[in-house]
């Protein structure tokens, strides 16, 4: 009797759609430019599937795992490498990534909260007790360890009397991308203010899905910008906060937005005939609003390559004015920039 036979066809489902979302989890790390690595590591600090994370950082984490134990809840570390955020993802797993030094702290978080979203909702079993670490093959052997599990419980289920099973159909609970067939609203159809704070929509969770058609089209028009500025829609957030949090124009943001928007990803409020007709004649009057850097710390603790940038954030230009300037990348100086948020650098909100 062949192994599969014994654990049912449903079981093998079972297993191979654990494989394949965990793989999909951890996809979405593997191929976002703002994470240097990462490890799926056991409840005790052990690295059970690790990605490019510096092995030089386990010793950190570890302590730190050790530290709070049963009380360890999402945290981050600052480290000479990167920032690192790491959670519990259940009692027997901890989600670990290390991102880039110049992201911001709130996106990574909601970076590695949008991933944990999405490991949660898998059975993970619980770890072997004797594995080779960092090994990404691990994989393989969860999914060995499931099957073996499953296994047991089919051969239990069988010294047990039969229960008559009642079958019944439910209609499948699929998230459908938006019919195209049906003609879509304008982006410039909707009113995003700064202050406006957008809602997810019924196409959120298929925006962000590397599989969707939704996907490909913002992948394709926005690049990985509009994938950093979805995850920080929550409901509670206006969309000059999200752009401040990212260091970006709000022209830019809001533009993303009303692309979104319109494809149902997320919810604002839609401008009515009457406010489009008072918007169109006001629009010269009320201007541009954007947001200008100003440095009021010390300018001797400014690395000596960072300091013809630093010198112009005096609260008159745009980060996109600095860098042509300076005829340097914009995001050359928006990383820059980000470095010294916590050393006197502000921003300063005015309207041109």
């Amino acid at each position: 009797m062949t192994k599969q036979s014994v654990i049912g066809p449903a079981c093998v489902r079972w297993v191979n759609k654990m494989s394949k979302d965990l793989e999909r989890a951890l996809s979405k790390l593997r191929f976002d430019d703002q994470v240097l690595g990462y490890s799926l590591m056991t409840k005790v600090g052990r690295p059970f599937v690790s990605f490019a994370f510096p092995d030089e950082l386990f010793p950190r984490i570890k302590d730190s795992i050790n530290l709070y134990k049963s009380d360890l809840r999402l945290m981050t570390i600052d480290t000479d490498r990167g920032l690192v955020v790491l959670s519990p993802v259940d009692d027997n797993w901890i989600l670990t990534v290390l991102y880039v030094p110049e992201l911001q702290l709130g996106l990574a978080i909601a970076k590695t909260k949008n991933v944990l979203r999405l490991l949660e909702g898998i059975e993970l079993p619980p770890p072997p007790e004797e594995f080779e670490e960092s090994v990404e093959s691990n994989l393989q052997v969860l999914e060995s360890i499931a099957i073996k599990a499953a296994s047991v419980e089919s051969a239990a289920s069988k010294e047990t009397p039969p229960v008559p099973e009642v079958k019944m159909t439910l209609p499948p609970q699929v998230e459908t991308a938006p019919d195209l067939s049906i003609e879509l609203p304008s982006p410039e159809s909707f009113n995003i203010q700064p202050v406006t704070i957008p809602k997810r929509g019924s196409q959120y969770s298929n925006a962000l899905s590397l599989d969707s058609e939704l996907y490909s089209e913002m992948k394709k028009l926005y690049r990985n910008f509009g994938f950093d500025v979805l995850m920080l829609v929550d409901g509670n957030i206006s969309a000059e906060k999200i752009a401040d949090s990212m260091f970006q124009p709000n022209d830019r943001v809001i533009d993303l937005l009303k692309w979104g928007a319109s494809r149902g990803i997320i919810t604002v409020p839609q401008i009515s005939e009457d406010e489009e007709d008072a918007t169109g004649a006001g629009k010269s009057a009320i201007g541009r609003y954007v947001k200008c850097p100003h440095f009021e710390g010390d300018m001797s603790k400014v690395a000596s390559g960072d300091q013809n940038i630093i010198r112009l954030c005096d609260g008159t230009r745009t980060t996109e004015q600095i860098a042509e300037s300076l005829n340097l990348p914009l995001p050359k100086v928006v990383q820059t920039i980000a470095k010294y948020r916590k050393h006197g650098l502000k921003v300063i909100g005015k309207t041109l």
